[in-house]
């Protein structure tokens, strides 16, 4: 009984040990009257995680439970930092770092963790061989000698060879290790070639393709530790600027593979950043249709369940806000209206347009912007061959005599209509919000282009025309933009992913 009681108390103090940090920072050069600063990396920002305690000149920085992995910053007074790497698979009341107020690393040394020690010696060695790249550099800036700079150019290859090789054999040699994963993720994925015959524009796709499937190969999607650092930002973001074309449906597909691949990993931080960061991306695109995409994040993660960090109210906002997306996304059948026109006899019923072309508008005679675009869609119209269009233009308030009288001195010769008597929930089925909005649909009154400008109307409607067959192929310019910013989910940006900072007080 004593045996197994001694044994459950070594248990128990092993245990104990590892969920509690106690980090000692010694500086030369400031006294226990400064205070240092903890804090980490995640995503692009850094957040306070700790203020120091001060003991016979050492700065300690403690806490009852073990900090996650990620990259750490020690703040200076004077805001200058040092980064640090902290693994919750290390003993985090054993580390040590000692240096000046220059932290350098040169003068910089760590004890208690094998993570920066090989942190510490990777960047004494990078900053000795940047030092010998200025110096070159500014030799290559001043010598006009081809030779000679043909020289020094192969001397600045060769440093940067050697530091990427140190990196790369810290990742080959400590593949278990936080380092080992972070230098692994910061590692560029080469295309291989492409198959001999063929063209260039079929090779240049084909490696496009292969390196957007093997983009991710290097980074270790089981590893937290990485959202606690700016690389896995940096990583996503790179991937979403240089490989997603402006297509939603193309983003939407590789957006999911990225989250499955992730899932499939294990990393719930990793997962919980790609989804929180792919709704803010998708939402911030000025391309068009990519309110699909927003729809699609919001009803496939935080509707269905998956966000498991999301509150509730969060949550429930989100879903509805999106379900007022969904009647008007790009490739659905818009959302039918039927109307009275300015003389309140003839009722006009969107779905019985039979025109190859139709665009939609909503404006009122009192929006500035409208009083823009409304003369040149009027111009447009009676530019083109009506038969092959229509426009239904929906008066959005009710002002029904400042409306017949705008139109009339305006000849708006397209179809007019207004919710004169109420029946119509247009602005419920089209989320109206500002004006003008515009649509372009085709013969089955598919949204194919949306909240575009005036003056991107004629481009798309010869490009349906020529989907159609009514008019031959030609060069044209389509938008891929909107006219104005997508109309975010109206719920404010999520916090709750967010780093907290430490709430233990000091005595």
């Amino acid at each position: 009984m004593i045996k197994y009681f001694a044994l459950w108390i070594g248990v128990f103090f092993c245990m104990t040990t590892y969920a509690q940090y106690d980090i000692a920072v010694k500086i030369d050069g400031l006294s226990c009257d400064d205070e240092l600063l903890l804090a980490n990396h995640f995503g692009d920002k850094q957040y306070l995680k700790d203020t120091s305690e001060c003991i016979n000149g050492t700065f300690h920085f403690k806490g009852d439970e073990n900090l996650n992995t990620g990259v750490y910053l020690v703040v200076l007074p004077k805001k200058n930092y040092f980064e640090i790497l902290i693994s919750n698979k290390e003993d985090q009341t054993k580390y040590v770092f000692s240096t000046d107020t220059t932290i350098r690393p040169d003068v910089t040394t760590t004890q208690g963790s094998l993570e920066n020690k090989l942190f510490l010696e990777f960047n004494r060695f990078a900053v000795s061989q940047s030092l010998i790249a200025s110096k070159i550099k500014k030799e290559l800036d001043s010598t006009e000698n081809e030779g000679e700079r043909k020289k020094l150019s192969s001397e600045l290859k060769s440093i940067s060879s050697k530091v990427s090789e140190a990196r790369r054999k810290i990742v080959a040699e400590n593949p278990e290790l936080f380092i080992g994963r972070l230098y692994s993720a910061m590692q560029e994925v080469k295309a291989i070639d492409a198959p001999e015959g063929m063209d260039k524009d079929s090779a240049r796709r084909f490696q496009y393709l292969w390196l957007r499937d093997h983009y991710w190969d290097k980074v270790d999607m089981s590893e937290d530790g990485l959202v606690l650092s700016p690389v896995f930002h940096n990583r996503i973001k790179t991937y979403f600027d240089n490989y997603m074309p402006p297509i939603a449906d193309t983003a939407i597909m590789i957006g999911d593979n990225l989250i499955d691949k992730i899932e499939a990993g294990g990393s719930q931080e990793q997962y919980k950043y790609a989804i929180h960061f792919l709704l803010g991306y998708f939402e911030d695109s000025k391309y068009m249709c990519f309110d699909k995409a927003v729809w699609h994040m919001a009803k496939n993660y935080y509707c269905a369940g998956k966000a498991f960090w999301s509150d509730s109210a969060y949550t429930a906002k989100m879903c509805e806000e999106s379900a007022k997306m969904e009647p008007t996304l790009c490739d659905v059948k818009a959302p039918n209206m039927s109307m009275p026109d300015s003389s309140f006899k003839q009722r006009i019923t969107l779905s019985e347009i039979n025109k190859p072309v139709t665009v939609l508008v909503f404006w009122d005679i009192n929006c500035g912007h409208c009083k823009k675009e409304m003369p040149i869609i009027s111009k447009l119209y009676d530019s083109l061959t009506n038969e092959n269009l229509e426009i239904y233009a929906v008066y959005t308030q009710g002002d029904w005599a400042g409306w017949k009288k705008r139109i009339a001195k305006d000849k708006f010769n397209f179809i007019n209509v207004a919710n004169a008597f109420g029946e119509d929930e247009f602005r419920k089925k089209y989320n109206i919000r500002t004006t003008p909005q515009i649509y372009v649909l085709d013969q089955d009154k598919n949204i194919r282009f949306k909240k575009i400008g005036a003056k991107d109307i004629a481009n798309t409607v010869q490009y349906l025309w020529e989907e159609q067959g009514i008019v031959e192929p030609t060069d044209i310019s389509l938008p891929i933009s909107t006219s104005d910013e997508l109309e975010p989910l109206d719920v404010k940006k999520e916090e709750v992913i967010k780093p907290k900072r430490s709430s233990r007080k000091r005595g």
